[in-house]
C-alpha cells in the first residue's frame, strides 16, 4: 500500500479496443523493421570494428617489425665502437659482417667528430668526405631520408655517437622500410613511419597527402592512438598510431579511407540480413499466429456465451465468530466442448478488453438468480458476491442489467455483494464511478474491495470510494505464524480496515491456525479450501444445508 500512489485512467472499451489494433499494427511494422533494420546496423558495426581492429593490427606489427629492425642495428653500432680511424683489413672485415649478420643494413661508415665519412664497410675513403650530417647528439638517431653522396641515391641513416665524439653509421635502404610498412590498403590508404616532434617522415608506402584537421581522437590502453581525420585532398581517414618500443616519438601510422574500411560491408549485410529477414519473418507470423489465435478465441468466447458453454461455481463463506455459511462467492468458469476448460486469467482479460465482460456478467447474474433464487429467498442471511470489470463504472448498465435481472425475482439487493479488485480502482475525476457505486448501495447492496494490499491504492484513495467490505488477499493470510514483512502487513490491514468501519473477509484461508489468527483479530469473515473449495450449485446448496445445521446458535 503506497501513499502517494498515481492511478491511470482506464479508457472506455471501445477505445481500448482501437488502441489494441493500433498496438499490434506498430508491433507488426517493428517485428518487419527492427530486425532487418538492427541486422544492417549489427552488420555495419561489426565491419568497421574488424576493419578498424585489422587497421589496428598493421600498425602494431609495423611497429613491432621496425622496432626489432632498429634495435638490431643500434646493437651492431654498439658492438662496432672500437673501430679507429685506421680503416684497417679487420676494421672493413667486421663492418662487412655486421652488414651481413643484419640484412637491414646495406652499408657502414666511420664519421670523425668534424664530421667526415673516413670508413666504409667498402674500405677507407680517401680524401675523407665532408658530409652534411646534423651535428652529432648522444645516443642514437635515426635521419633521413639523405642523399647519400657515394651512390648519388637517398637511404636512411641509423647512426650512433661513440665516447670521443665521433660517428658510427649505418646505411639502410628505404625499401627496407617501405618493406615493414607495406600493406593492402586501399587507393587512398597508407603506412607511415614519422617522428611525432615536427611530423618528419622516414619512410611512406602510398600516396600520403597532407592532414588538414582532427575530427576525433581517442587512446588505446596498449598506447595506441586512434584517429578520425580530414586531409587536403578532401577524404576523412581512420589512421591507427603506434609508437615504437625503444624509440620514444617514433610511430607507425597507418591510414585507410572508408571504401577500406567497409569493403567487407555488403558481404556482412547480406549474411545477417538474411538472419533478420528470417527474424522478421519469424516475429510477423508468431505476432499473426497470436493475433488469430486471439480473434479466434474472442469469437469461441462471443459463441459460448450465447451457447451457455460456462458454468457457475460457488465459493462459501463463513462466518468467523459463529461458524455459519453467510454465502460465497460466485467464479464463471468456460467449458468448451469435449471438456476442454480455458483458464479465467486468459478468457477474462480478453472478456474485458472485448467489451464482452458486460454480456458475462449479466449472463452470471442471470443464472444466480436462476439456481440459487429460491435458496436465498429462504435465507435472507446469505449473501452472493459478484466480481465487476472496472469497465462497468464507466456506464450506467450494471445498474439497469441488475434491475432487470433481481427487480422481480424475490432476492434482495442486500443479498448481492458486487466486488472490484484494488488493481482496477480509477482516477474517477468525473465522478461516474463512484455515483454507479452509491446507486447499487442505495439499493441496499454492497460493495467489496478485492484483493486489498496487492495493488496501488493509497489509503486516502479507497475512503473516497464507498466500500462496505475489504477483502484481505491470500498472500497476506499465508504469513500467519510465519515472521515475515506480510505478518506485519496483515495487521496493519486489520487494523485498518476496523478504523474504516468496513466489513473483512481473509481469501485463500487454508489452515485452523490461519482461522483462529484471523477470529482472534477481528476478521468478520473467511473463505479457502479450510471450508470448501468451489463448488457446483448443487453441492453448494447441500453444503449449507449440512454446514450451518451443524453450527446452530
Amino acid at each position: 500500500m503506497a501513499d502517494n500512489s498515481i492511478i491511470v485512467p482506464r479508457l472506455p472499451a471501445p477505445l481500448r479496443r482501437r488502441l489494441t489494433i493500433l498496438l499490434a499494427t506498430l508491433v507488426a511494422i517493428v517485428a518487419v523493421l527492427a530486425p532487418v533494420g538492427y541486422a544492417l546496423h549489427l552488420a555495419y558495426n561489426t565491419t568497421v570494428g574488424k576493419s578498424e581492429d585489422n587497421l589496428h593490427s598493421i600498425a602494431q606489427t609495423i611497429a613491432s617489425d621496425t622496432s626489432r629492425l632498429l634495435n638490431d642495428i643500434n646493437q651492431g653500432l654498439v658492438a662496432l665502437s672500437d673501430l679507429d680511424y685506421r680503416c684497417s683489413y679487420e676494421d672493413v672485415r667486421a663492418m662487412n659482417t655486421m652488414a651481413y649478420d643484419i640484412p637491414g643494413i646495406s652499408d657502414i661508415g666511420l664519421i670523425t667528430a668534424d664530421r667526415k665519412l673516413v670508413c666504409t664497410s667498402w674500405g677507407a675513403i680517401k680524401p675523407p668526405l665532408k658530409t652534411e650530417l646534423p651535428a652529432p647528439q648522444v645516443g642514437f638517431r635515426l635521419l633521413g631520408p639523405l642523399e647519400v653522396r657515394l651512390m648519388e641515391r637517398y637511404g636512411l641513416i641509423a647512426i650512433r655517437q661513440r665516447e670521443d665524439g665521433s660517428e658510427i653509421a649505418a646505411l639502410i635502404h628505404p625499401s627496407v622500410l617501405i618493406g615493414h610498412l607495406g600493406a593492402e590498403l586501399g587507393e587512398h590508404g597508407f603506412a607511415v613511419l614519422v617522428r611525432r616532434e615536427d611530423t618528419h617522415i622516414y619512410a611512406w608506402e602510398g600516396n600520403v597527402p597532407e592532414m588538414e584537421m582532427v575530427a576525433s581522437e581517442t587512446e588505446g590502453g596498449d598506447g595506441s592512438t586512434q584517429l578520425r581525420a580530414l586531409f587536403k585532398d578532401g577524404i576523412e581517414r581512420t589512421l591507427f598510431a603506434v609508437e615504437l618500443e625503444g624509440f620514444p616519438g617514433i610511430y607507425s601510422v597507418v591510414a585507410a579511407a572508408d571504401e577500406w574500411i567497409l569493403h567487407d560491408w555488403l558481404r556482412m549485410a547480406i549474411l545477417l540480413g538474411v538472419v533478420g529477414i528470417a527474424t522478421s519473418g519469424l516475429l510477423v507470423f508468431l505476432i499473426i499466429s497470436v493475433s488469430l489465435r486471439r480473434l479466434s478465441l474472442q469469437g469461441e468466447l462471443e459463441s459460448s456465451l450465447h451457447k451457455d458453454e460456462f458454468e457457475i461455481n460457488y465459493l462459501p463463506v463463513i462466518d468467523l465468530q459463529s461458524g455459519h455459511c453467510v454465502g460465497a462467492e460466485a467464479l464463471i468458469s468456460w467449458c468448451q466442448p469435449g471438456s476442454k476448460r480455458v483458464r479465467p486469467d486468459l478468457f477474462i482479460p480478453l472478456a474485458e478488453d472485448t467489451g464482452l465482460i458486460e454480456p458475462m456478467t449479466e449472463w452470471l447474474m442471470e443464472n444466480i438468480r436462476n439456481e440459487l433464487g429460491e435458496l436465498l429467498c429462504e435465507d435472507r442471511s446469505l449473501h452472493i458476491a459478484i466480481n465487476l470489470s472496472p469497465g462497468h463504472f464507466e456506464s450506467e448498465r450494471i445498474l439497469q442489467s441488475s434491475s432487470r435481472i433481481f427487480g422481480n425475482s424475490g432476492i434482495q439487493p442486500g443479498q448481492i455483494i458486487y466486488e472490484i479488485t484494488e488493481r482496477g480502482l480509477i482516477d474517477d475525476s468525473g465522478g461516474k464511478a463512484k455515483e454507479i457505486m452509491q446507486a447499487l448501495q442505495g439499493r441496499h447492496s454492497q460493495i467489496a474491495l478485492d484483493d486489498f494490499g496487492t495493488g496501488y491504492s493509497s489509503l486516502s484513495y479507497v475512503e473516497t470510494f464507498p466500500l462496505d467490505y475489504l477483502k484481505i488477499d491470500k498472500s497476506f493470510v499465508d504469513s500467519v505464524g510465519i515472521d515475515t514483512l506480510n505478518a506485519g502487513l496483515l495487521d496493519t490491514i486489520i487494523d485498518m480496515a476496523q478504523r474504516l468501519e468496513l466489513r473483512s473477509i481473509a481469501e485463500g484461508v487454508e489452515t485452523k491456525q490461519q482461522a483462529d489468527y484471523l477470529a482472534s483479530r477481528g476478521v468478520d469473515y473467511a473463505q479457502g479450501w479450510h471450508y470448501s473449495k468451489a463448488l457446483p450449485v448443487s453441492d453448494f446448496i447441500d453444503f449449507v444445508h449440512a454446514h450451518n445445521s451443524k453450527h446452530k446458535p
